[in-house]
């Protein structure tokens, strides 16, 4: 597997429909890391990962790793062909790389943060991807969220962020009820 460049163009910022090929896609870049990063599981997060859930065709992961540095395992994803991009604000204890890949002919881009287990960018990640699916009114939120932000601007990041704002929050605070449930309280 050849990993390239960030596609950039617009071809990737349209919000379109669930396509089975994501989970192709994150299972063939899965294989071709941990082949060669010992210590990393990938996970498969975000809307590309949820069956159904309309969205950016950008397969994000979680890459929850081992070692204690992660700024090292960034330098490791590096090694292999991924690399960061200038308009991502990559803070330093959330490293970040993405690149693209060629799958049945069509390129995908693919994104990964890099963490430990348990991290908040993993654990928060999991317990949104649940909200999304078992809810299926802040789903439809969150699609027209997306869709507002593409149509003010399909390019700019603090836009897109900035317009799913709102469902984020009340999602946020639907994964907080859900644990204090399970911790047992009102």
């Amino acid at each position: 597997m050849k990993i390239d460049a960030f596609d950039e163009s617009l071809d990737h910022r349209n919000i379109l429909p669930y396509d089975p090929a994501y989970a192709e896609v994150f299972a063939q870049v899965r294989r071709h890391v941990q082949e060669r990063l010992e210590g990393v599981e990938l996970v498969h997060i975000g809307s590309t990962a949820i069956r159904g859930l309309r969205g950016k065709p950008m397969v994000d992961a979680v890459a929850i790793t081992q070692r204690e540095d992660l700024r090292s395992e960034q330098r490791a994803f590096e090694a292999l062909g991924f690399h960061r991009r200038a308009v991502w604000v990559d803070k330093d204890e959330k490293p970040y790389v993405c690149g693209s890949v060629v799958h049945d002919g069509r390129r995908f881009n693919i994104n990964i943060h890099i963490c430990h287990r348990g991290d908040p960018v993993h654990k928060d990640s999991l317990a949104f991807m649940d909200i999304l699916d078992r809810r299926p009114d802040l789903r439809r939120r969150y699609e027209e969220a997306k869709d507002r932000a593409h149509t003010i601007d399909p390019v700019n990041p603090e836009v897109y962020n900035r317009e799913k704002a709102a469902v984020i929050q009340e999602i946020h605070a639907q994964i907080e009820l859900n644990e204090q449930r399970q911790r047992g309280m009102p």
